[in-house]
């Protein structure tokens, strides 16, 4: 488990995709990644190597809401 919670955004491609993903980091570590798909629903998939942190829902929500609108911003 990561204590760190120095949080930040990353935007990554893939050239198979509409519209680029989003990562969540906690230092180094990817936390979720999260996007649009082609299909304008907005999704997030959680790394399984994040197994055991702990976060309050309300920063987690914050985070979520700052992601979508990354996401809705590169649309």
């Amino acid at each position: 488990m990561t204590t760190s919670e120095t949080y930040r955004w990353r935007k990554t491609t893939d050239i198979n995709r509409e519209h680029a993903l989003f990562e969540l980091l906690d230092g180094d570590i990817t936390m979720l990644d999260a996007g649009f798909t082609d299909d304008g629903i907005f999704e997030v998939a959680f790394n399984p190597s994040i197994g055991g942190k702990v976060m309050e829902l309300e920063k987690l929500l914050r985070l979520l809401d700052e992601g979508r609108l990354l996401a809705e911003r590169d649309r």
